[in-house]
């Protein structure tokens, strides 16, 4: 097989013959290069390479790289490793849900600014737009509010203050 992604490498044995750069014995990620296979129909040199596998491939020259530009790096084990992987949670763990009509949000400042952006940003119950306002769960968390859009209102620092002083 060819390949023609991508790999890294470290050239110390790489040998100048003519145009061509005698790569035996040169490791490119997973890959060793164990001797010269011709040439491809584009006129690249073919190599014989080793994975770390225990898998023989065929790479042109031409995908061979160092330092920070990859290129081919295996027989293409490590493609099947890396997209074996489980996946991370499309919105990073932000929301999940209970119900199929509402999300909740893991975290406070998240479900601030999604109530926030939901219900604008003025008090809800004097109408003061002047600084930025707070953001009130309805049911309270101890009491089992969630961080739902629903139980959340937006209101000034002021009422916020007597909400709680109130014991609500």
């Amino acid at each position: 097989m060819i390949y023609g992604s991508v790999c890294s490498g470290i050239e110390a044995a790489s040998v100048k013959r003519g145009n061509a750069i005698n790569r035996v014995g040169t490791r490119y990620g997973r890959l060793m290069v164990i001797s010269e296979a011709g040439r491809s129909s584009d006129g690249h040199l073919l190599w014989e390479c080793i994975c770390d596998c225990g898998t023989k491939c065929l790479v042109q020259s031409n995908n061979f790289r160092s330092g920070e530009r990859k290129g081919t790096q295996s027989c293409g084990c490590l493609r099947s490793e890396v997209s074996s992987k489980p996946k991370t949670v499309w919105n990073a763990g932000k929301t999940y849900q209970i119900h199929s009509d509402e999300a909740v949000f893991k975290n406070r400042k998240a479900w601030a600014n999604a109530v926030r952006r939901t219900k604008g940003s003025s008090c809800t119950r004097c109408g003061w737009d002047k600084a930025t306002c707070d953001v009130h769960h309805i049911i309270p968390r101890c009491k089992g509010g969630l961080n739902t859009v629903t139980n959340g209102e937006v209101i000034c620092p002021n009422c916020h203050r007597i909400e709680h002083e109130a014991g609500k």
